[in-house]
């Protein structure tokens, strides 16, 4: 088997290969799933198919790596950003850099153009944004043109190629085109354009180092799902191919675990289908799929109904369907021959068998007394006369008492066997059993029915008046209960059908799952190697990175008692994840759980920014777009002095709309350029040398005084908010000069001016030092002082209600009071 790799690959290959070599407990067989894992699909699936012998050596370790070719990506810089009808621009604005390593601060605020330039380097660079991404609305997508001029709309971006010269990218949407649909070009020294960027030999690049990093990005980076920040991490790492091998592996045993996937699946489906299914089967299927080891061949007979017992609630029902009853033709019969035997017997006579026996005996004996005696007295009454008359009489009567008595006993034995016929039919209809599930409804009406055809009375004329009656009932009773149980007893066959088929076909698919467990066995080994083999690579490759952002953390961390430690990748597949430990105060802690958003966003860019740094990456350029937004003061002061390392050997770009940054770098004195980006009426955009930020409002708010298109109402709303952002950054500027001058420390005074919430306590720290100090002296010496106040105060609240071009020009003259520090 012989790999091929890059030349980046090398050195991980290696890496692997020696750790193979030294682990003694892995199989063979094992090892050469990892190395026909690692080499390709077609000899991964030759180890996994069942064809290799088990035990094979696997092939001799490869000690020569071949390369294979690879385009060489190009290293660049920044020379200009130029953008045309593209979100906040609209007649052609040129952003021009100096391409070398060095910090540029791109200031404006909000609204200014300043994100359309970043905005649209990426596109150019990497083909989308992260806004365009994370923005799902039906307005960002509709609006994406500038409103005033968006045709042509262009991006062109000018980078100086190392090496070569002058590279230029250019994206362009036609007329009409959708958001999604650009044209992009390139073009190379001297050589005419290319369609699409893929001569420049970045796209993995772009992935694993994106040089483009904006404020919404920061956020979402820590915000994103768990295994989105492994993948970003783990991206940097060079751990591309040992990782395809682990993809390439697990695809693989996902197939061979297929039939086992979908054996649970049915498992699981139709468990919850057999749960409250009112038939014995059912609950012998549940009981099965619920064990650990089933017993396959018991769940198929049960699938195919060749169990050896069937189940009794089925029986039961099949026995009602059959429950034995006499029709109409066996009662008539029986109740004719009862009430025959009972007319021959009432013909008989009405004395009873008993008495007459009795008498016969008394003339028995009497005969008896004569025939030992003789003629004389009757013993008994004392006045009749036994002699040979009487004799002869007697004699003849006991004869004729005697075929009589013969004839009553016939009689009455005629009539006991028509009445057992007639208890014998009524105990041929045995009680109904029904089985417990499902309750019949019929059976409780059979059984009142039953209960009074099985206590028929014993007398004839009871018994013969509600026999046949009774029967009709009951013959209804058991109709109606014979088909109620023949309906559910069906019933219960369709329901069953179905999940006979599906307990069937899980059947099918255990026996599947079960052949492939020893090659599934075997994949399992030595996936789970190369998860602790990834691990052991990522947490060594990691190092340097944790050193990396630990420096980075340590200059933004200020007075944040959070300590950045370790970085460790865990887990595989879905459960993946980014542990990032921290301690607070010595304590240990997880580092995303205990952070401020401030602290989030500064070790967003502690992790990232050398991620961008990478010896790797083609790109000498950093792009960092409002990344200030949630840092404190004191982290503020630590992030430009991070970017002024950056800056040493990386060309630095930073975009922001807060004016503590240029701030910063004038007072530290460093060498950076400073742009502002300002935007007029119409979409146009200029840059230019950083102006005074509250000069920067107050043009803004006679830009707007001037603008004849701009509705009154508006103008009235918008006007004192200019205004008195003017004024409240020219308050902060003397706060600040005469504090810092005085030895404050910048965390003071930064945290005082952020408790002064309103704008009379930001004045009151300017001019007096203290937010609650009283202003109306101050604001009577000079007239146009009161006024301008008015503007800055109620004007925000109720609109403008003086004359615009006076309210602004009183404002002024405010503002100048206040940067003079003219008490």
């Amino acid at each position: 088997m012989s790999l091929q790799t890059r030349d980046e690959d090398q050195q991980l290959l290696a890496e692997v290969l020696d750790l193979l070599d030294r682990d003694l407990e892995l199989s063979e067989d094992a090892k050469y799933v990892i190395y026909a894992a690692m080499e390709g699909d077609a000899e991964l699936a030759t180890a996994l198919d069942g064809t290799t012998t088990p035990g094979t050596t696997p092939p001799t370790r490869p000690r020569a790596v071949e390369v294979a070719p690879a385009a060489e990506p190009v290293g660049a810089f920044l020379k200009s950003i130029s953008v045309r009808g593209f979100r906040g621009i609209g007649r052609e604005a040129k952003l021009e850099l100096h391409p070398a390593a060095g910090l540029t601060v791109v200031a404006g605020r909000n609204g200014s153009g300043k994100s359309s330039f970043s905005e649209g380097l990426e596109l150019a660079v990497t083909g989308t944004t992260y806004r365009w991404d994370a923005k799902k609305a039906k307005t960002w997508s509709e609006h994406w043109r500038n409103l005033h001029d968006g045709t042509p709309c262009e991006v062109a971006v000018e980078l100086a190629e190392e090496d070569a010269g002058t590279t230029k990218i250019g994206v362009r949407w036609d007329e009409g085109a959708e958001l999604d649909a650009p044209k992009t070009w390139v073009q190379r020294p001297g050589k005419g354009r290319e369609n699409g960027t893929a001569s420049l030999g970045w796209a993995q690049a772009i992935a694993i180092y994106r040089p483009i990093l904006s404020y919404d990005e920061l956020g979402g980076l820590l915000e994103a799902t768990p295994s989105t920040l492994f993948d970003r991490l783990d991206a940097i790492l060079g751990l591309d191919r040992f990782i395809q091998a682990q993809k390439r592996l697990n695809t693989a045993l996902k197939e061979l675990q297929e039939p086992e996937k979908q054996a649970k699946a049915v498992a699981k489906t139709l468990k919850d289908d057999l749960v409250g299914v009112e038939d014995e089967r059912a609950a012998s299927a549940l009981a099965l799929l619920r064990k650990h080891s089933p017993d396959l061949d018991a769940a198929q007979a049960l699938a195919t109904g060749t169990t050896a017992q069937p189940p009794a609630e089925l029986a039961a029902l099949k026995a009602l369907t059959q429950l034995p009853f006499p029709n109409a033709e066996d009662v008539t019969t029986v109740l004719s021959n009862l009430q025959e035997a009972h007319q021959a017997f009432v013909a008989a006579g009405t004395v009873s068998v008993e008495q007459a026996e009795r008498r016969a005996e008394l003339l028995q004996q009497a005969l008896t007394f004569h025939r030992h005696q003789g003629d004389g007295k009757c013993p008994v009454c004392g006045t009749g006369d036994l002699n040979a008359a009487w004799r002869a009489r007697a004699e003849h009567e006991l004869a004729t008492e005697r075929d009589e008595i013969t004839r009553r006993m016939q009689a009455r034995q005629a009539l006991e066997t028509a009445r057992r016929a007639a208890v014998d039919l009524i105990r041929s209809v045995p009680q109904p059993t029904a089985p417990g599930r499902p309750a019949l409804t019929t059976v409780p009406a059979v059984r009142a029915v039953w209960q009074r055809w099985s206590e028929l009375p014993t007398d004839h004329e009871g018994l013969t008046a509600q026999l046949a009656a009774v029967h009709g009932q009951l013959a209804v009773s058991i109709g109606a209960m014979r088909d109620e149980a023949a309906r559910l007893l069906a019933e219960r066959e369709d329901a069953w059908a179905p999940l006979a088929v599906r307990l069937a076909e899980w059947v099918r698919l255990a026996k599947a799952a079960a052949d492939k467990n020893p090659i599934v066995n075997l994949g399992q080994s030595a996936a789970g190697f190369m998860v602790d083999v990834a691990k052991e690579l990522r947490q060594a490759r990691l190092e340097s990175v944790e050193k990396k952002a630990r420096e980075i953390w340590a200059a933004l961390r200020q007075d944040s008692n959070v300590d950045l430690g370790g970085i460790e990748l865990k887990g595989q597949g879905n459960r993946r994840h980014v542990e990032l430990h921290a301690t607070v105060d010595g304590t240990e802690a997880q580092a995303l759980g205990v952070m401020s958003q401030g602290e989030l966003h500064a070790l967003a860019l502690a992790l990232f920014l050398p991620r961008a740094t990478m010896p790797g990456s083609p790109f000498r350029f950093i792009v960092l777009d409002d990344p200030i937004q949630a840092m404190d003061p004191a982290k503020v002061d630590g992030f430009v002095r991070v970017l002024t390392e950056l800056a040493k050997y990386r060309q630095v770009i930073v975009l922001s709309h807060d004016d503590r940054l240029p701030q910063v770098i004038r007072q530290l004195g460093l060498n950076a350029r400073i742009v502002e980006v300002c935007r007029d009426a119409n979409s146009v955009v200029s840059i230019t040398d950083c102006r005074d930020p509250a000069q920067r409002y107050l043009d803004d708010a006679f830009a707007l005084v001037k603008d004849d298109h701009m509705p009154a109402d508006v103008r009235a709303r918008v006007l004192p908010c200019l205004c008195r952002m003017a004024a409240e950054v020219a308050a902060r500027d003397l706060y600040f000069a005469s504090r810092l001058g005085a030895g404050d420390t910048r965390v003071s005074v930064e945290t005082a001016w952020q408790n002064a919430t309103t704008t009379a306590s930001r004045l009151g720290l300017a001019v007096h030092g203290d937010p609650q100090a009283d202003l109306g002296h101050w604001l009577k010496k000079a007239p146009y002082r009161k006024p301008a106040y008015d503007t800055i105060k109620r004007g925000v609240h109720q609109g403008l209600i003086t004359d615009p071009q006076d309210a602004v020009r009183q404002v002024e003259r405010f503002v100048q009071d206040l940067r003079a520090g003219k008490k």
